[in-house]
Formats: structure tokens, sequence, C-alpha cells
């Protein structure tokens, strides 16, 4: 009995393990399908944005009795001003879901995340709206007992893994990247207390802000340890430690989060003070044998952030920071010099209420090397108002010895910089010109300086001085040598250099320049290898900059850029608003003379743009093709012409990386002026020769040409114009394209002692025909013949005709017997179908405006309505969510954000199509009135 009852027993135990095996590989199947509509239908109903994901799985195992959502390919791309932007992009999302939660009707509880390989690209624009601001306003027609379709967050841990993020804030002039980076938050969010633990790594971060990179690819840790107070959104920061490079920072105090203000009461030390761990955040010192490198001294670095930050007016919490540093040393085992007694002490106070309390006081740096010492201290007051400053530089830095104290992989450097400098006063005294109140004076002095960089052509500066003065700075002389074949000597002054310093203001400057040689391919060489690797932004354009103010006088003996070698080059450079000009420039380039004006604008930076007039006398064909890739690409029959020639060009264009004009974007005019032309390889002249029966012994040379043109979305229309060839009179009109396309009229007077026996046979029988008729044709010693060139430059179709028609080449008179005959009816026929044309075109256009005012109207009406109904809702919202503690009150306040902005960015949508398919009518109804007219 014992024995049958423990069968049955184990038979049991076995069913269920065995149905438990089943549900546990079923119900992921059962639910697959539901899970996957449910997320989808919540994601889309939240937020306006496109969110993708590719495969997904269920299934228990992982995080058993609990179920996993994974999720592979997940993205979030931008919409209206962010259509191009990803938000964020994931290689996998693991949601573990309260498997308990599916089968009741209080929503789905969501226990943990788990994120891999995210990209997170946030971005603030200049009008300071987010791409991150995409939630949605919630669904008006949801009762508030529909609570089914909702997803619980009740979470116990986040996790992310092998990712990136970057914050670019185009407003502020910020920017922030952490890459490889992970990271977890952990706690429990489900009450009312919480105590939460922040882990972040990243082994690349980046700050930046106004251009300039405060901390560059350190290695990043944070530890951060909140008691967490979500009823009164009080959060106590406490045993935190966040470490940059080998820096290692305590962070305590609170922060208060109870309306929209973010009240906060932080401070920060240095928890190691050994000056090594200081200097670990200089990039040249912690990249290159950190290990080994002596680092004697300590220091202290403090700070502080008090007050209340507030969107509202602007406000921001009061910022203080405190460094010093006692009896620094650096020194390399390998290498020969020391940086001694480094010694910094400095306070900066940034005032959040009014920046212009913010004071900076550095009252003393000082260092040794190679037995020079260097001093330096400044302070700064009302920095906004009127800045008040007081500072000074002195010392000499001997760049051989610092290359001899600090490692330096590739790069090279030799020389001495003499400082000695003295700046006291304010800025309102320069603005007054009160110069003899404002102290400036000294010196600033290069003297035997190289900078060699593998990849890179060599700089040296034999000589260079700058006296300081008030009123300006004053370049004395300035002798430098770029490569192996580039010098200058540059001299002159520059005016407002220290408004340009303190507040950004514009740089004033006349300067002259003169070299011997340019080799500026060299230089661009160089330049172009130490942008390999960025982004296709950066390789766009070199900016210049709009707060920038210089005039040039420059002379150039020789000058060589590609193919380009040019010799007494002289000009006017001018630099202003962002636009660099060249004024009156001329060269002697391949034996002919070139003189132009052009204005390299870069306001765009995406869109770099030349305007320029160019002149050109004297020049041989071949040298031209062979030189320009501008003429190659418009003319690439040039290749076959032999000759010299005038040429003169108005023309705009965008511009390529590498400043090279887009071809297709080329908008101008000019005119080309030449007496004798030879094509020595033409296949359109050969193939026309060969159809009209010349003889390939024809002359190819053509005389006293004079043409016009204009250039539109690359194609070069030729204006008509007349020509000889040998005993030939011709007229060419016609078009040609990049594509090598053309589309040529050459209207010809040959002599019929010039065609061949056909061709005179042919003709003989065409005015024969012509006397069945009763038409009597005169002979004629010239034949009139059209031609019409088609087809591309290597393979044109050649068209021979007679006329407009056939019968115009053998007797002018026949047609212009007929054509008169005909004129006055068609004239007043013409007349009066214009006239009808006109009156059909203006109801056209009145009927289309009407239209666009309905348009309009309806779209403001609708807009309004939208915005009454998001008040409404956010109202709603708020009132809701008061019963249901501070979290649910906190997002429905976001929420309701959410849904006026929303609503206002639909609106202002309506309002703006409404416009501008108004406006599309009116166009479309004028151009079809133009089109009516233009038929007759």
């Amino acid at each position: 009995m014992m024995k049958k009852a423990s069968s049955i027993i184990l038979k049991s135990l076995l069913g269920i393990v065995l149905l438990i095996l089943v549900l546990l590989f079923t119900v992921p199947v059962i639910f697959k399908g539901k899970i996957k509509e449910k997320v989808v239908s919540v994601i889309n109903e939240s937020v306006n944005a496109r969110v993708s994901f590719g495969d997904y799985k269920l299934g228990f195992f992982k995080n058993f009795p609990n179920l996993t959502f994974s999720m592979n390919d997940f993205s979030v791309a931008g919409t209206g001003d962010f259509e191009s932007d990803t938000l964020a992009a994931a290689k996998s999302i693991n949601l573990v879901f309260n498997l308990s939660s599916l089968f009741g009707k209080e929503g789905y509880e969501v226990r943990s995340i788990l994120i891999d390989a995210a990209k997170i690209k946030t971005l603030v624009l200049e009008d300071g709206s987010a791409n991150w601001d995409i939630m949605k306003e919630s669904d008006e027609t949801e009762s508030e007992g529909d609570s089914d379709s909702d997803i619980k967050i009740l979470l116990r841990e986040v996790k992310m893994l092998n990712s990136s993020f970057s914050y670019i804030d185009r407003e502020s002039d910020m920017a922030a990247w952490l890459d490889d980076l992970s990271g977890s938050l952990s706690g429990d969010l489900t009450g009312s207390k919480s105590d939460l633990v922040i882990n972040l790594n990243s082994d690349d971060f980046t700050f930046e802000m106004d251009d300039m990179k405060y901390i560059s690819r350190v290695k990043a840790n944070a530890i951060v340890n909140v008691l967490a107070d979500l009823d009164s959104m009080i959060f106590r920061l406490r045993d935190n430690t966040v470490s940059l490079n080998d820096l290692q920072l305590k962070l305590a105090g609170t922060v208060i989060m109870p309306e929209d203000d973010i009240e906060t009461d932080l401070t920060f030390m240095a928890e190691e003070t050994s000056f090594k761990s200081l200097i670990s955040l200089i990039p040249a010192f912690y990249m290159k044998d950190f290990q080994d490198l002596r680092a004697d001294g300590s220091f202290n670095l403090s700070g502080s952030a008090k007050g209340v930050y507030s969107s509202a007016d602007s406000t921001m919490p009061d910022i203080s920071l405190n460094l010093s540093v006692k009896d620094g040393l650096i020194s390399y085992p390998a290498l020969p010099e020391q940086i001694r007694r480094i010694n910094v002490e400095s306070a900066i106070f940034v005032d959040g209420k009014d920046m212009d309390k913010t004071r900076v006081d550095v009252t003393g740096f000082h260092f040794e090397l190679a037995g020079n010492p260097f001093d330096m201290r400044f302070y700064l007051r009302t920095p906004i108002s009127d800045p008040d400053i007081d500072g000074s530089a002195r010392g000499k830095i001997d760049l051989g010895a610092l290359s001899k104290a600090v490692p330096m992989d590739s790069l090279e450097l030799s020389g001495l910089i003499d400082i000695a400098v003295d700046l006291s006063g304010r800025m309102s005294m320069l603005e007054k010109s009160q110069y003899d109140r404002f102290q400036a004076s000294g010196n600033i002095g290069l003297k035997d300086m190289t900078v060699l960089m593998t990849g890179y052509p060599g700089i040296s500066i034999r000589e260079a001085d700058m006296a300081i003065t008030p009123a300006f700075a004053e370049l004395k002389k300035a002798e430098l040598n770029i490569g192996s074949g580039s010098d200058f000597s540059l001299g002159g002054r520059l005016q407002n250099y220290i408004p340009y310093m303190l507040k950004d203001e514009t740089i004033s400057g006349n300067l002259s320049l003169y070299s011997r040689q340019i080799d500026m391919t060299e230089i661009m060489e160089g330049m172009s290898s130490d942008t390999e690797d960025e982004d296709t932004t950066s390789l766009a354009v070199i900016k210049v900059p709009e707060n920038i103010d210089f005039d040039f006088r420059a002379k150039v003996d020789k000058f060589s850029y590609n193919k380009i070698n040019a010799e007494n080059v002289s000009g006017h450079i001018v630099v202003k608003d962002g636009i660099l000009s060249f004024r009156d420039t001329g060269m002697d380039l391949l034996g002919g003379k070139v003189t132009f004006n052009a204005a390299y604008d870069t306001r765009d930076t995406l869109n770099p743009f030349v305007n320029a007039s160019l002149s050109v006398n004297n020049l041989a064909v071949k040298d031209a093709f062979e030189t320009f890739n501008t003429i190659r690409m418009l003319a690439p029959t040039a290749k076959g012409v032999d000759g010299k020639f005038a040429f003169s060009l108005n023309f705009s264009s965008l511009l390529q990386k590498d400043f090279m004009p887009r071809i297709a974007s080329i908008t101008g005019d000019g005119k080309m002026q030449s007496s004798e032309l030879t094509l020595v390889e033409s296949v359109v002249f050969n193939t026309m020769k060969e159809v009209l029966k010349l003889g390939q012994g024809y002359t190819n040379t053509f005389k006293d040409l004079n043409l016009s043109f204009r250039i539109r979305e690359g194609r070069i229309f030729v204006n008509p114009f007349n020509t000889r060839v040998g005993n030939i009179k011709m007229n060419v009109s016609g078009d040609q394209g990049l594509d090598q396309t053309v589309n040529y009229v050459i209207r010809t007077e040959i002599p019929r002692a010039d065609l061949g026996n056909a061709a005179n046979s042919l003709i003989d029988g065409l005015s024969a025909q012509a006397s069945v008729f009763g038409l009597t044709v005169k002979s004629s010693d010239v034949i009139k013949v059209n031609v019409n060139v088609t087809g591309t430059f290597l393979k044109p179709l050649v068209k021979p005709f007679f006329g407009e028609s056939a019968p115009e080449s053998l007797s002018a008179g026949i047609r212009e017997t007929a054509g008169e005959s005909v004129k006055e009816k068609v004239e007043e026929a013409r007349d009066k179908v214009k006239s009808e044309a006109e009156i059909q075109g203006d109801r056209l256009v009145q009927e289309a405006e009407e239209t666009g005012q309905k348009l309009r109207d309806e779209a403001a009406s609708a807009a309004e309505k939208i915005r009454q109904e998001a008040r409404a809702q956010a109202d709603r919202l708020i009132r809701e969510a008061e019963s249901k503690g501070p979290v649910a009150k906190l997002a429905a306040q976001k929420a309701a954000d959410s849904v006026v902005k929303e609503a206002d960015r639909r609106a202002d949508q309506l309002i703006r199509e409404a416009d501008e398919k108004a406006i599309k009518l009116v166009d479309e109804a004028k151009s079809k009135r133009e089109e009516l007219i233009n038929k007759i």
C-alpha cells in the first residue's frame, strides 16, 4: 500500500513539473502578441516621435517567475525640427514584468529594465526646444475607469551597458559626451521614501562650453547614494564619490524639487590632495607614461552650488570654486628637465541671480622651467556691465626645455617666448577712448621658434614682436615659414583687442603681408590630414569668424596650389562679418593676366557660398583646361582646343569641402573673345564636316569669336554668336550640360564650291522639284544649311536641315512671299487670343487668393480650438493627480506642460501649413496665367 502511494505521489509530482515546464514554454507564446501589441500601443499613445523595434522575445527562465520581454534594434527618431535626428537607439532592451499583473485589470507592472548598446543623443536648439520633449497629451476620449491600458512602473533596477550619451545645447553653447558608458539605478521606487544607488562609468568623458574644452576625454566614474523623499521631492546625497581620471571628489548636499524650480545646496571637495591626481585631468600628462610621472606637491580643490535653478526667471544657483597648489613639481625619469615650484592660488564665484557680481581671482600662478620663472595674476569684476580687470604676466618660456620636461609624441618644439604684459582698467575707459586711464603696456616676443609634427608642415618663426598699448596691439614684425616652400612677413595693428578677449566683441586690424613664395598645396594637405577623422559637418567648411574685421594688403611673388602656378599676386583681402573678400586681386598665370574679386561667405556653415567675378586675358585654352577643374567640368571640349582667349565671368556657387565650386549650383554669366581658336580634336566638328561633305582637309580654325553665355543649374546656355571657319560663316547658339549632353543649332552659309559633289547634286534636285510647282528658284553661290547637334560630346548626333524648314535654304524669296501673305492675319488672331488669356489668368489668380484666405481663416479657428481643448485637458490632469501623491502630481504637471506645448506646436503648424498652401495656390495661379499668355 505504501509503495503504491509513493508511486502515485511521484507520478503526480512528475506531472506537475511537466505541467510547469509546458506552461513555461507555452505562456510566452500565448502572451507574445498581446504584450507587443500593448507595448506598441502605449508607446504610440505617449510620444510625438517615430518609435520602432525589430525582433522581440518573451521568456520566463531569465527572471523566473517574472516574464521578460526583449526588444532588439529599438530606436526613437524625432519629428518636426528634429526630423533628421535620432534621440535614442539601442541594440536591445529587456523589460521584466510581474507575471500576475498580466491577468489582472490594474495594469502591467514593470519591475526592471536592462538596456544594451544604447546611443542617446540629446539636443537643444537655439530657440530652447529640446529633442527629448516628446510626451504626447493623453487621449481625451479615454474614460477615468479605463485603466487596463496603463503600464505601471514599479521599478527596482535600471541598467545600461556598452552605451554612449551626448548632450549638445546650442542655446547655451555647451556640450558633453560620454562614451563607453555603463551604469545602473537601483532602489525601491515604489514607496514614498527610498535609498537609491546610482553608479555610472565612462571611459571617455568630454565637457565643452563656449568652444573651449574644460574636460577632455577623461575616465569618469560616479557612485551616488541618495536618500529620496518622493512625497516632498527632497533628495539627500550621502557617501558619494565622483572620479575624473585619478581625481576623486566627494559630493554632498541636498536637492529639493517642490514645483518647477530646483533648490540646491551642494558641496564638493577633492578627497585625494596629491598633485598628481590633479594633473591627471590634463591629457598631455595622463595619456602618455602617466605611471612613470613624478608629481610632487599638494593641492586643495573645493566648491559649492547653492541656490535655486528657475527656468521662469533664468536664475541659477551660486557657484564657487577654489583651487590652490603648493610646491608642485613635474618630472619624468627618462627626461632631463623638470617643471618646478608650481604654485597656484585662485577663487571663482558666480552669482546665479546677478551674473555681474561674478568674481575671478587668480592671485598667483607661478612655475619655473630651465631656470626661467613665469608669473601671472588676474582679477575680474563686473564682467557683464563694465568688465574691470587687473592682471599681469611676466616670464620666459623655453619651448625646447618644455619638450625635454614633458613627453610629446610626434611633436618637436624649440624657441623662446618672452612675455611682459600689464593690464588694468575698466572696459568703459576703452569705449570712451580714455586711453590715459587704462593701463596696457608690455611686449610679447617670439624668437627662433619651431613646431614640427609628424604628418604636418613644419612652422618656424624667426622673429615676431608685438607691442601692447591701450588703444592697439602692434605687430612690429613677424617672419615665419610654413613647410618647405612658404614664407610670410607680417606687420600691422590690431584694435579693440581687449574687448575682443573679454566680451567677444569685434577685433579690427590693418595688416600687410608679403611673401616670396606660398605653397598652398603643402599647407592644405596638412590641414586636411588634421580633419580626416572628424564628422561631415566639421569637414564642410573652415568658418570665418564673424567678430573679426581685418584689412590685409598682400603681395606674393610666387603662389602655387595644385596645378595653379601664379606670379606677381597682389590684392586687397578683407575679413568682416563672417565673409572673406578678395578685392582687385591680380596675378600672372599661364602666360596671361588674371584679375578677380570674390566673397567667401561662411555664415551658413553647412552651405559655404562664393560670389565672384573673374577676368582673364591672353590665356592659353589648353593650359586653362589642364589647370582648372571648373573648366574641365563646364567645357570638356576645351581639351582639344588650341589658341589664346580673353574671358570674363561673374558667378555664384556653393562650395565643396575642398573649396571648389559645386558645379551644379553655379549661377552666372560671362563672355569669351578670341581672334583665332583651332579645334585640334573635336568629335562634334569632325562629324559635322562629314555630314556636310566638307572633307577631312577642311580647316578647323575658328575666326573672330565673340560670345556670351549664362550658367544655370549645371548647364551653359550660349547666346547666338557669329564666327568664321575658313569660307563658312556660322551663327552658333544652344546649351550643354555637366552630363556631357549638347543641344546646339549652327546656322551656316557655305559656298557651293566648298561642298562635295553629292551635296551639290542634292541641292540641284530640290530646285528642280520646286519648279514643278511653278516656283522659280534663283541659283546661288552660297547655300544656307542649318545643323542641329544633339547627343553627347563623344557621341554627337548631327542633323542638317535647310533653314527653318526644307525649302528655306533653297530660296529665301519663296519663304518671304508665302510668309507676307499670312502675317497680318496671324497677328490679328494672336492679339485677340492673348487678350482672352489675360482675362482668364486674372480670374484664376483672384479665385486662388479667395481660396487661400478661406484656408487661413479655417486654420486660425481650428488652432484656437486646439489650444482651448489642451488647456482644459491640462487642468484636468493636474486635478486628477492631486490625490495620488507627489510623484503622480509631478508626472501630471509634466504631462500637462507637454499637452499645452504640443497643442501650441500643432496650432502653429496648422496656421503655417495653411499659409503655405495659400501662397502656393496663388503662385500656381500666377504661373498658369503666365503660361497661358506665353503660349500665344
